[in-house]
């Protein structure tokens, strides 16, 4: 019988304590201290936080609402310093009461929803300086209506209107709010924030709007309707406008847009070339995926609007006709904010241009006003793609002049036809969609910086000074290059150089670059198609110097060579007729070293070469030379110390058991062994022997024929390396081997965002070691860190299968000191026979807080030890976005608002193979994570840790669900797994439940990835939407399973296997044997918790009709039958559905504690005090209810002992305990 159960709230020990926060960004704003540091203000949920944007630390932190999260801030400029002298005589108490005041002053306005609060200057110089913000209480004010935008006006303005009015308090700020309503805030000392009364034109539903102050008494208005309209008006302070106690005036109507207006941005008076014209801009973004420059600058034909605020004659009808707010549909102007006055209003864009593959969220302007060199005016839009676009905005300046004088009224004005928007770039900032937030600072002779804050929580910043880290070495360089170029200004180029060489034909020379090689940061080889070799040096551009050669070497250069750099300042090349030669930049002269029988078909530089094989020989390189037509290659060794060749006897024979015949593409050094990559993706162990080098193991886990573009040995591992291949995956690899045999192991496989892998390697970072990856997709370059998850280089070259060189700083001081940086680059390749260097000083964006998912987390896990039963050593997470990401959760004793906020969790992997949204993920032990998504995908990953420098965890996907049905469009809402057999034994019972309201249990084996299918039912009431293993008893023979379902029952089912379960071909069938209605509706969250006897639970659910219940469920062994005993119902647990259920904690007595999580945003903890084979009902204590930052809660998780970790729209992680 079901029992309503009465909660008792008492002060009990366990409390839920806030611990850690990843939300998205909903708001940025920068701050300049009077010391000149700029600051970034960072609304995460209720909580301002404070970073140092040189050092990206997290400086302080304060809450500012209770329990609505932050949408908008608003910086005041800083006061300037007064340069009037002080009268002779002025006291030092004077001095201190000014002090005061300045400090008293209003500085950051925080708004949202309808929630308001400042903070004054010297609670901001309190919080910069790192002193935080617990002791602070600010004041939340509630206004009528939903804010969009806010202002406060400078301190002169304010202190200049007291001194007028006698110490009279006086508006200091606006708001606009949802309804194109301006309010006038009046500011106390205390921060007690009062609000005048409302001025509005008219009140049509806005998406956006901006506020400007242009004088002390006039703030200009502009806001975006839900209809594609953009109003923009003046609200007069104190009723000063033009004509008696005017309160507004409209300005202009603008439409064109065909969406919703998303954002919209008023520029500073820009002055142009044109006579020192100056003009006012308004930059509007919308659904409809334009950006839209219109020109808000007073016409001098224009007169005064005839709208005011019906102060005058015959203003009944005036009012009527603002009060028609347009209510629905787009274009036309009926029931529209269009007027007669404002028909030509349209002709005022100046420019369009359409961005973004999605909605657009915003945009900025830069701040710059001075424009008199005919630069073009900067733009920024923010989208839903999560990028960032760059405009230029280039003005037919006697066009628009001419416009402007007539009103935009001539048959010629038309709209966009003034000027002209061109996209500059396109920057990736943040994962999966949306970019909540954005900043943008800068102005004439400032730096421009650009904040963006994202969905998943992530902050990057860009900009001048944004990324760079004290003095940059590299300079930023873009040059295009032709052979005649170079030749034109090389040193030591004859006057006949760029005639053909002796024997060839002028007309069948193409005179273009043929290769290149860095030979250190600052020098490069290049190679032309007629022979011949040009030296470069880069300083403030390229420097070059034409290389002398015999008659004889450029004739053999001439059609075909290889080019590489083996070590610092030194290249080797190889010709069509076998010679190897050797560039030496001290002398700037080429030798001949050695000839090999066979035109020279490539050189492989060697990984880990200098540790294996020349550990007594500083300085000595060796490569592997590989012969066309041979079926084997050979080392060659040079020892500058005594400028010596060596050519190993031993051969490598290039062979394969999955390939032949075998073409070597990359090498490398593991430990003693010889690793050989192929051309087609195989790759390939040697031993080597006293007569050769032979194959002892190899593999090709490539499933197309791509060629194994790098191999790098793992730092600090002998045993473990990884290889990148153009089919975009880069794998790593472990290494066993024996006197016998060798075997290579598949530990990690992931496809980055490059289409095409060719390089990689490990460079140091503040957290560690960071895997940078280079390549191309699609018609570009790409430089990708896999341990920041960012592109730090996109240089457009047109794709791939081109000759290139890249070059990284070879120490670990020019690395960023915010890590995952690998600061400057320099890249150099051929585009339509010319060379093209492009030279980086630092990646064009820095992250400043580290993110997670972009889209809402569905499911929680915390990894348990098979062995010590530790939780929580990794965790992971799924989400909508499709990605699981593996944790590393590191508890830290800082103070709150420290580092332990910004670096509770680590990141390890992210696993990409999901193409739907991903429903449930558990762990099994440590070694294998589990997860199902819809399309009826179940994946079984391994996972292993690399003993190496570089930390992360190695994922491959094992294995997946093997009985799709024939549309493959299930769900897999729901799944179990636990150990089946003896301990030593590796296999999985997994039990599924489908969206057609089926339960399987399988058998899976981890040594052989087999599946066999144990036992089905199906629930014919309604969907099933939980699992979970009761009893798997009688050696694995006896299975029972409970589910839950959307007709708010639990169910117990039970088999009974056959006696050769391993190779027995039917299976079994689930009975249902128990059926308890416990919800109205859905079940959400499922939990056990099992008495010590094997013979009791205590089932927690939680469900769509707000209410948690506990069922005491208990199992007879005589009849093997299931009864429930008793069930307590919590009705109105949380004012919304209850989406996860987890416990907690067990105690003796058969007492549990409980989390729950709800839509409510509200996280609750209950202690439940049962029996086993008791029939009472079950005791519940409601223990906590604290506000949750995460909305649309997915799942809450026991992640480490007293802790619990909740995620949806972001991710955080309660303490509970004594």
């Amino acid at each position: 019988m079901t029992q309503n159960a009465s909660l008792t709230h008492t002060r009990l020990p366990t409390k839920l304590r806030h611990n850690f926060v990843l939300n998205p960004i909903t708001a940025l704003a920068f701050y300049q201290s009077p010391n000149s540091r700029i600051f970034l203000l960072a609304a995460e949920d209720t909580y301002l936080k404070i970073y140092d944007v040189a050092t990206s630390r997290l400086v302080s932190q304060i809450k500012v609402f209770y329990s609505q999260p932050i949408h908008g801030l608003y910086v005041s400029p800083s006061p300037s310093p007064s340069t009037t002298p002080k009268p002779a005589g002025t006291t030092t108490g004077q001095d201190e009461d000014d002090v005061e005041d300045e400090d008293e002053e209003p500085r950051v306005l925080i708004w949202g929803a309808n929630s308001v609060a400042v903070i004054s200057q010297g609670t901001v110089d309190q919080l910069v300086k790192g002193h935080g913000g617990s002791g602070v209480e600010l004041r939340e004010e509630k206004a009528g209506d939903w804010i969009y935008d806010g202002i406060l006006f400078p301190a002169e303005r304010k202190r200049g209107a007291e001194g007028k009015e006698g110490g009279k308090r006086r508006v200091q700020g606006a708001l606009v709010t949802a309804h194109n309503e301006v309010v006038p805030l009046l500011i106390g000392g205390d921060g007690e924030v009062t609000f005048g009364p409302l001025t509005s034109p008219s009140r049509p539903i806005l998406y956006s709007a901006n506020l400007c102050l242009l004088d002390d008494e006039t703030v200009l208005v502009a806001g975006g309707t839900v209809f594609g309209e953009i109003v923009v008006w003046k609200y007069f302070l104190d009723g000063s406008g033009e004509g008696r106690g005017k309160k507004f005036e409209v300005l202009y109507v603008f439409t064109g847009h065909e969406g919703s207006i998303f954002g919209v941005s008023i520029s500073p008076e820009i002055s142009l070339s044109n006579g020192g014209q100056k003009i006012r801009l308004l930059a509007s973004c919308s659904d409809d995926r334009t950006v839209r420059i219109w020109d808000i600058t007073n016409s001098p034909t224009r007169g005064t609007s005839i709208l005011t605020d019906g102060s005058g004659e015959n203003d009944h009808s005036k009012r009527c006709t603002l009060a028609e707010a347009r209510e629905t549909g787009f274009g036309g102007s009926n029931n529209s904010e269009v007027k007669v006055e404002n028909q030509n209003d349209k002709a005022r864009c100046l420019a369009v241009a359409m961005g973004h593959v999605s909605r657009i969220w915003q945009v900025r302007f830069t701040g710059r006003t001075q424009h008199g060199d005919g630069s073009p005016i900067e733009i920024h839009s923010f989208g839903e793609d999560a990028t960032r676009q760059r405009w230029e905005l280039t003005l037919d300046q006697a066009k628009w002049k001419e416009a402007l004088e007539r009103g935009y009224s001539g048959e010629q004005d038309i709209a966009g036809s003034f000027g002209m928007l061109k996209n500059c770039g396109i920057v990736s900032c943040h994962n999966g969609k949306n970019m909540w937030s954005t900043a943008v600072s800068g102005g004439d002779g400032l730096p421009t910086l650009i904040a963006t804050g994202g969905a998943d929580g992530k902050i990057t910043m860009a900009g001048d000074q944004a990324v760079g880290n004290g003095e940059q070495a590299y300079r930023d360089i873009d040059v295009t290059l032709t052979v005649e170029d170079v030749m034109r200004v090389a040193e030591g180029v004859e006057e006949d150089s760029t005639a053909p060489v002796e024997g060839q034909k002028k007309n069948t020379v193409k005179n273009g670059f043929q290769r290149y090689a860095f030979l250190s940061e600052n020098t490069l080889l290049a190679t032309t198609s007629s022979g011949r070799l040009l030296h470069g040096t880069i300083g403030e551009g390229l420097t070059w110097k034409n290389v002398h050669l015999s008659e004889t070497v450029l004739a053999d250069l001439k059609s075909y060579y290889v080019v590489k750099s083996p070590v610092q300042g030194t290249a080797i090349l190889g010709s069509s007729s076998g010679k190897v030669y050797l560039f030496l930049e001290d002398g700037h002269q080429v030798k001949e070293l050695h000839t090999f029988p066979g035109k020279i078909s490539d050189i492989l530089l060697i990984e880990g070469a200098q540790e294996t094989l020349h550990k007594d020989q500083p300085g000595a390189w060796t490569v592997i030379i590989t012969v066309l037509g041979l079926d084997h290659a050979l080392l060659m060794t040079f020892d500058p110390s005594t400028s010596s060749v060596t050519v190993d006897p031993r051969k490598i024979y290039l062979s394969s058991d999955d390939v032949s015949p075998f073409i070597a593409t990359a090498a490398a050094f593991c430990g003693s062994k010889l690793i050989l990559g192929s051309r087609v993706g195989a790759v390939a162990v040697y031993k080597s022997t006293p007569d050769a080098y032979t194959l002892d193991y190899s593999r090709k886990d490539a499933r197309t024929k791509d060629a194994v573009t790098c191999i790098v040995p793992l730092p600090g591992s002998s045993t473990s390396f990884l290889t990148g291949c153009r089919d975009g995956r880069y794998r790593i690899y472990t290494l066993t081997s024996t006197s016998e045999s060798a075997t290579l192991h598949l530990q990690h496989e992931i496809s980055p965002p490059l289409g095409m892998i060719e390089g990689a390697h490990f460079t140091p970072s503040s957290s560690g070691l960071d895997l940078i990856i280079h390549g191309f997709r699609g018609k570009n370059f790409v430089v990708w860190s896999e341990s920041t998850r960012q592109e730090l280089t996109t240089v457009e070259c047109g794709g791939g299968h081109r000759a290139f060189d890249v070059v990284f700083p070879s120490s670990s001081s020019s690395s960023s000191s915010s890590g995952g940086s690998p600061g400057p680059l320099r890249f150099i390749f051929t585009k339509a026979s010319a060379l093209r260097f492009y030279s980086q000083s630092s990646p064009p964006l820095r992250t400043l807080k580290e993110g997670g998912h972009g889209r809402e987390l569905r499911a929680v896990a915390a990894s348990v030890s098979s062995s010590s039963g530790e939780v929580g050593r990794y965790v992971a997470t799924a989400a909508e976005d499709t990605t699981i990401r593996l944790w590393q959760y590191r508890d830290s004793s800082a103070p709150a608002g420290k580092e332990k906020t910004e670096r509770g969790f680590k990141p390890l992997a992210i696993l990409e193979k999901h193409s739907a949204g991903i429903q449930a993920m558990k762990w099994f032990g440590e070694s294998h994570l589990l997860s199902s998504a819809g399309n009826e995908e179940f994946f079984v990953w391994r996972i292993t840790r690399l003993e190496s420098e570089y930390e992360t965890l190695a994922v491959v996907c094992e294995s997946k669900y093997p009985d799709r049905s024939a549309d493959g469009d299930l769900r897999i809402v729901d799944f179990d797994v636990q150990r089946y057999g003896s301990q030593g034994e590796e296999k999985m019972l997994i039990s599924l439940a489908l969206s057609n309201s089926t339960l399987k249990s399988y058998l899976y084996s981890t040594e052989t990835q087999q599946w066999k299918l144990l036992a089905q039912g199906r629930y014919t009431g309604a969907c099933l939407t939980q699992i979970r293993h009761l009893r798997v008893a009688d050696a694995g023979k006896d299975i029972q399973v409970l589910t839950a379902s959307t007709d708010g029952h639990v169910a117990v089912w039970s088999t009974t296997l056959g006696s050769a379960t391993e190779t027995e071909t039917e299976k079994a069938e689930y009975q249902m044997v128990t059926l308890a209605k416990v919800h109205q509706s859905s079940i959400k969250g499922l939990d056990l918790s099992s008495s010590s006897s094997g013979q009791s639970w205590l089932v927690i659910t939680g469900g769509d009709d707000n209410a948690v219940h506990f069922t005491n469920l208990q199992y007879s062994a005589d009849d093997k039958t299931y009864k429930v005993l008793s069930r307590s119902r919590v009705k109105d647990a949380h004012a919304a559905g209850v989406t996860g259920i987890c416990t907690v904690r067990e105690e003796e007595g058969e007492a549990v504690e409980v989390a729950s999580v709800s839509n409510d945003q509200r996280v609750k903890l209950w202690r439940a005090v049962w029996q086993e084979g008791s029939e009472q009902p079950v005791k519940v204590t409601l223990l906590d209810n604290q506000y949750s930052s995460v909305a649309d809660a997915g799942d809450v998780e026991v992640i480490k002992e007293g802790r619990v970790m909740v995620g949806g729209v972001g991710m955080e992680v309660w303490d509970f305990g004594g």
